[in-house]
């Protein structure tokens, strides 16, 4: 995040907490249903365990590498956009340059893969 103010940083380390909250709230709402599930005995508690491990293994461990241990809110976001979490209107005007790459990155490999 080299040549951006103090500010920009800011703002994208901001929107980048945002969005991990976002996907993060997501992934464990689809959890909360596997629990509402074994509550009412619809999945056994083993399953309920199988799920809680592939929430943590899964999910979570692919959020916790996009947003925490590449601290690249510049990837986060860019990311954030490609999966629809966050629009490129929601960025600062200042802070779009550098994420224009990575967006386009993101768009051609989204329609060749």
């Amino acid at each position: 995040m080299t040549d951006m103010t103090r500010s920009q940083k800011r703002h994208l380390r901001e929107l980048a907490d945002q969005c991990y909250e976002i996907e993060m709230s997501k992934a464990l709402e689809e959890l909360y249903e596997n629990f509402k599930k074994w509550e009412n005995k619809e999945i056994s508690t083993w399953a309920l365990n199988e799920k809680i491990h592939q929430h943590h293994n899964g999910k979570a461990l692919d959020m916790y590498k996009t947003y925490e241990q590449l601290n690249d809110p510049i990837i986060s976001v860019a990311q954030a956009i490609k999966k629809g979490i966050l629009q490129i209107e929601d960025v600062h005007v200042s802070c779009r340059p550098p994420l224009k790459s990575l967006i386009e990155f993101y768009a051609s490999n989204k329609q060749s893969g």
